[in-house]
Formats: structure tokens, C-alpha cells, sequence
């Protein structure tokens, strides 16, 4: 009986150690998914970098409802020119239609529909830090995909780019609140696979000229509010 007993509770035993991680990446993994799915508003900033001096930057402001697709995008802040400040788009599939505002000007034309970096991706969370924010404690966890540039560019060499981005959960709500993605690796890599393909230079050579390029170090910080909350968006 004793002996019975013993294996049960090593089996058990056996079992906790095996859901443990699962059960402590839950409230991260559920966040990300309903983010992703979800309806939001949010406040986008993409910043470009040589070393840490600041190139240039761009902050837009949205929101997005995610089905049946809408989204309504307006650039608040800009340190560069742009070919659109208001931006609504709308439909199914991977092309959707699109009306931009140019100077009290619309136009009708069709986009790609984009997803925030991450979507579709398999993300391996883990707890980096804690942090403390206008009396808000939040998780940081840390996550990476790769992206086959070599592929797209139909290269003989394998180049592939990593992409890291930081989840800010909300531990009162198990809220997503923010996402920051480094895009830097990602635009060497394109640079590189780029030179090549364009300029028919060897690899070597493409790295080269890569490394004097500057500006290629970019971070976009996608602050994320009203998850799926009421969301509305008339298209004018």
C-alpha cells in the first residue's frame, strides 16, 4: 500500500513539473492571443537610431476593430515627411481598401492589411523583469521569432533575421499593455539581402557596405489601450 502510494505521488509529482511552465506563461500566452485578435486603440512610435543617438521618429495613433477588419490610423508627431496623415482601411483578406488623407485630400487605393509584429509567430515567453508603473506593477517577458530574408530574395546564401521584442502584461488584469519590437537585425539583414540582389555584390561585400549604413537600428513601441472594449470607426 505504502509503496502504491509512493509511485503516485512521484507520478503526480512528475506530471506538476511538466504543466508548470504552461500554467506560468498562461496569463501572457491568453493576453497575447486576445490581443491579437482582439479590438484596441492604440499609440504606435517608431524610432530609428545610429548608436543611441535618435535619427528620426514617428508616433501614430489608431485603433482597430479585427473583425470584420477596420482600422483608422492618424501620425500625431513626425520628424520626417509623409505621404498620408489620416488613414482609414477596411475589408477581407491579405488586400484590403484603404483611404488616405493627404492635405484635406482623400484618395481610395488598396493595402496590404498589416498585423502587429509577432502575429502568427510560435513566441517562447519568459519572465525577464517586474516593473512598477504609475502604481501599476507589470511583467516583462521577452520573446523572439525568425524571418527567413534569404527566401524573399531568392538567395543562394542563408540569411536570416531575428526579431526580439518585450510584452508588458498588467499583473491586476493580466492585461497586454505595450509591445516593444527591435527591428534592427531585421533591417541589416534586408539591407544586405538588398545589396545582393540589386547590385549583384558578393556577400562579403554586401556586409560591408551594411555596416557603414547608418540608420538602420530601429525599436517600435506599440502602447495598447481599450482592449476589447467597445471600439467604433465610421469610414467617411
Amino acid at each position: 500500500m505504502k509503496k502504491t502510494r509512493f509511485i503516485t505521488i512521484v507520478f503526480m509529482a512528475l506530471i506538476c513539473v511538466g504543466c508548470h511552465p504552461s500554467s506560468r506563461n498562461a496569463g501572457i500566452e491568453n493576453a497575447v492571443s486576445e490581443f491579437f485578435e482582439g479590438d484596441y486603440e492604440y499609440r504606435k512610435t517608431d524610432t530609428y537610431f545610429h548608436g543611441d543617438t535618435e535619427i528620426s521618429s514617428t508616433v501614430t495613433e489608431g485603433k482597430i476593430i479585427s473583425s470584420p477588419y477596420k482600422e483608422y490610423r492618424k501620425i500625431v508627431e513626425s520628424s520626417e515627411s509623409s505621404a498620408w496623415d489620416e488613414m482609414y482601411l477596411y475589408g477581407n483578406g491579405k488586400v484590403v481598401d484603404a483611404k488616405m488623407s493627404s492635405n484635406d485630400e482623400w484618395v481610395d487605393t488598396k493595402m496590404n492589411r498589416e498585423y502587429p509584429y509577432g502575429y502568427g509567430e510560435t513566441l517562447q515567453f519568459v519572465l525577464d523583469r517586474e516593473e512598477d508603473t504609475d502604481d501599476r506593477k507589470i511583467d516583462v517577458y521577452v520573446a523572439e521569432y525568425t524571418i527567413d530574408v534569404s527566401k524573399n530574395f531568392r538567395l543562394k546564401e542563408e540569411l536570416t533575421a531575428t526579431i526580439q521584442q518585450e510584452f508588458f502584461l498588467e499583473k491586476a488584469s493580466d492585461t497586454l499593455i505595450r509591445i516593444d519590437t527591435d527591428l534592427t537585425d531585421l533591417n541589416q539583414k534586408l539591407f544586405i539581402a538588398n545589396d545582393i540582389s540589386a547590385n549583384d555584390v558578393t556577400f562579403d561585400i554586401a556586409q560591408s557596405h551594411m555596416e557603414k549604413e547608418i540608420g538602420l537600428s530601429e525599436i517600435v513601441k506599440l502602447e495598447v489601450f481599450n482592449n476589447n472594449k467597445d471600439i467604433l470607426i465610421e469610414v467617411p
